[in-house]
């Protein structure tokens, strides 16, 4: 059963927690970027004491927990096993990662070559998406949402998402 946390934090089964909703912030001169609080209780419960950034699609940093990290690594090496290319990504991924922790305010601390990737100035945007959250540029951000809102799904999508949302 699914249980509402604040209108945005979601609790199935005492089990894991996913990460939902937007969220606008302000970036320091420091990289710094406060989370969400729902997002930090999240965190907290599931005992991650340190995140890892990865560089996302699209200029967005993907922030991971330590175990949904080890998951996705996990799912690379196995198709890197059948199609080799894949080490190609699994190299970009490791290379870009960074392990950051959370201070006391709540602000996790960009290092300096991701910041840059992502192109962040001054407003950034918190994005949740289940299993991991988005950090993007709030100007990259307005883009990628209209292009996601005036983008139809293809009809095999359609069918695959039917009853789940649309």
């Amino acid at each position: 059963m699914w249980k509402d946390i604040d209108g945005r934090l979601i609790e199935s089964g005492g089990r894991w927690r996913m990460f939902l909703g937007t969220y606008f912030h302000n970036i320091d001169e420091k990289g710094r970027v406060i989370l969400p609080a729902s997002f930090r209780r999240a965190l907290e419960e599931q005992g991650a004491s340190n995140r890892i950034i990865i560089t996302g699609q699209n200029k967005c940093l993907s922030v991971y927990t330590r175990e949904e990290w080890e998951k996705s690594v996990e799912k690379m090496k196995q198709i890197a096993m059948v199609k080799p290319e894949a080490e190609y990504i699994i190299r970009r991924m490791c290379a870009d990662a960074a392990e950051c922790g959370i201070d006391e305010q709540g602000r996790l601390n960009i290092p300096v070559n991701l910041k840059e990737y992502g192109g962040f100035k001054k407003e950034v945007v918190t994005v949740g998406r289940m299993n991991k959250m988005e950090i993007w540029d709030k100007g990259l951000w307005a883009a990628e949402y209209q292009k996601m809102v005036e983008t139809s799904l293809s009809e095999s999508v359609t069918k695959e998402l039917n009853g789940l949302w649309i």
